[in-house]
């Protein structure tokens, strides 16, 4: 089991093979406590456990950025 930290927090990830889509891991967000909670919050395809790793790392930095986009001003 691999452990990642973005923007301070920690998700574990955990190997599976998934039906439809193959080996990857599942991602789990922990808690302030450190414990993970029952279900993760998403499931990341690659080729073996590295390469799960990685796409994983480029997914957080996308979902959960270190600060919003700004928009325009008008």
């Amino acid at each position: 089991m691999n452990q990642l930290t973005n923007n301070g927090v920690k998700y574990n990830l955990e190997t599976r093979e998934h039906d439809l889509y193959g080996f990857g891991v599942d991602v789990y967000m922990l808690e302030q406590d450190g414990a993970q909670p029952k279900e993760p919050i998403a499931f990341i395809p690659g080729k073996d456990e590295n390469a799960a790793t990685i796409l994983t790392q480029q997914w957080l930095k996308i979902a959960f950025p270190a600060e919003l986009p700004k928009g325009k001003k008008k």
